[in-house]
């Protein structure tokens, strides 16, 4: 089975509907830590069926989405925890 790896996915979308759908794709593949930021595990397979169903979703002369792969250790200062590895993702 592939490594995970542990993402930070954040969006720019001026439209609400594309916005919504967006964040909803989002929601199957990770967890939402701000308005526009998800923490997500993700194998290689699953980046990129995220990739393919969000690209569906986007105008791109419009819209901004944005995959850090996170290395090293994450710190959240304040509010906010660090999504949990899960044993199993929702699709």
């Amino acid at each position: 089975m592939p490594t995970e790896r542990f993402y930070t996915i954040t969006y720019d979308i001026p439209d609400d509907g594309r916005r919504v759908k967006v964040a909803n794709t989002l929601k199957s593949f990770g967890e939402r830590v701000q308005l526009s930021v998800f923490e997500c595990w993700l194998n290689p397979a699953q980046l990129e069926q995220l990739k393919k169903l969000l690209q569906k979703k986007l105008e791109p002369s419009e819209d901004g989405v944005r995959i850090y792969p996170v290395g090293g250790t994450v710190e959240v200062l304040g509010v906010g925890r660090i999504a949990d590895n899960p044993d199993y993702l929702i699709l």
